[in-house]
């Protein structure tokens, strides 16, 4: 398994990688992650890691030239690791990873490869501000977006990112929709964590909502933010838990600016496996991405916890939660505002909420239901 990010980082991509391995592993299969050399090695997961630049440390997400030089790095180690261990199919996550796999055919054209694509190449490239959508760079990575498309099978997480698939290629791509999922038994509803919650200054008298993710503008992190004082003007005593990296330091000064400062706790980063204590922190979760396509990993979190989540209108949000939401305009700091405070001041709306979250988490988001997908399409590709 091909993995071009510093696996482990406790964010999104990384926990979605672990997951599917874990699944994987249960159905028998034998793994080996290649991933750069920086990140944090996790138990039960065989990993081989190229050499890193000393000077580079970038864990969270997003391009840079840096991880463009070490691609050929990656590359020489995942040709080592296939020599070696002698796979039966190569699993490429992202489009470098892609990128990867496609010179492994070279060497070895008897294997099967899969492309298990996480987004849209452009389309992230342009949340990060790395391209403009116009001049040359845009119109280069699009032409590799739409090479890279045909070059394997393809697996995706979400049924909009397979309709983005099909704009980019055709309705005869030859790609199948996995899903996302959740560890439904880590992640479970449990009580306030009274211990944590004194230690972190969280009163679990007041109302509470929570938000876990990357905090950077194109997750909607500034809509968030502006959309919470104005929640705080009608509920004066509501705290806010903001869980996630990086910017902290910019994103504090947001809150100041906004005169929510002592409303805010910024938790920074949390181990994926020390989630669980700090999301029963609180019983309403925000989901304020606005990509119109890429997928939502913390919603699953939410959902398994049986929170009640407030979340912008996207077809993405739609069909992972269902009826199991609130829903607000995409985009719109006044109409989230109002749905969170609608979602604090409905308790039994809240609970019946999280109840239905947590029951379509458990029937139909687990990693064990994702892992027999996946297992299907490798089943396919050795026929």
């Amino acid at each position: 398994m091909i993995a071009p990010t510093p696996f482990f980082a406790d964010r999104g991509c990384h926990t979605q990688i672990y997951e599917e391995i874990k699944s994987l592993q249960k159905l028998g299969h034998q793994i080996v992650l290649c991933t750069y050399g920086l990140g944090r090695d996790v138990p039960g997961v065989r990993t081989a890691r190229c050499l890193n630049f000393p000077w580079y440390r970038k864990l969270e997400a997003g391009p840079s030239f840096t991880k463009i030089l070490l691609l050929p790095l990656l590359t020489l180690t995942v040709l080592k690791t296939a020599f070696a261990f002698r796979p039966d199919i190569i699993h490429a996550h992202l489009h470098e990873g892609a990128c990867i796999a496609r010179v492994c055919k070279y060497f070895f054209r008897r294997k099967k490869y899969i492309f298990d694509m996480q987004g849209t190449l452009t389309g992230e490239l342009l949340q990060h501000k790395f391209i403009s959508q116009t001049g040359l760079p845009f119109r280069f990575y699009r032409f590799m977006e739409q090479r890279i498309a045909g070059w394997f099978p393809v697996i995706t997480q979400s049924e909009s990112m397979l309709g983005e698939l099909r704009l980019l290629k055709g309705d005869g791509v030859n790609a199948a929709n996995v899903k996302d999922g959740v560890d439904t038994e880590i992640f479970h509803p449990v009580p306030f964590d009274a211990g944590l919650g004194a230690r972190l200054g969280i009163d679990p008298e007041k109302p509470r909502i929570l938000f876990m993710g990357l905090l950077e503008e194109y997750q909607g992190v500034d809509i968030m933010l502006n959309a919470f004082a104005k929640a705080s003007l009608r509920m004066p005593d509501l705290q806010f838990i903001v869980i996630g990296y990086p910017n902290i330091g910019k994103y504090e000064g947001l809150c100041k600016s906004l005169g929510i400062s002592g409303k805010v706790k910024f938790l920074g980063r949390i181990k994926y496996q020390e989630l669980p204590s700090y999301l029963s922190l609180s019983r309403v979760a925000v989901a304020p991405k606005i990509a119109a396509t890429e997928g939502d990993g913390k919603i699953y979190n939410y959902m398994a916890m049986g929170m009640a989540t407030v979340a912008f209108d996207r077809s993405v949000s739609r069909e992972i939660l269902g009826d199991a939401a609130f829903f607000c305009r995409a985009g719109d700091a006044g109409d989230l505002a109002d749905k969170i405070v609608h979602a604090l001041s409905s308790p039994g709306e809240c609970e019946e909420k999280g109840r239905l979250a947590r029951d379509r988490a458990v029937k139909h988001l687990s990693w064990d239901a994702v892992g027999r997908r996946i297992d299907e399409v490798y089943r396919r590709l050795q026929q």
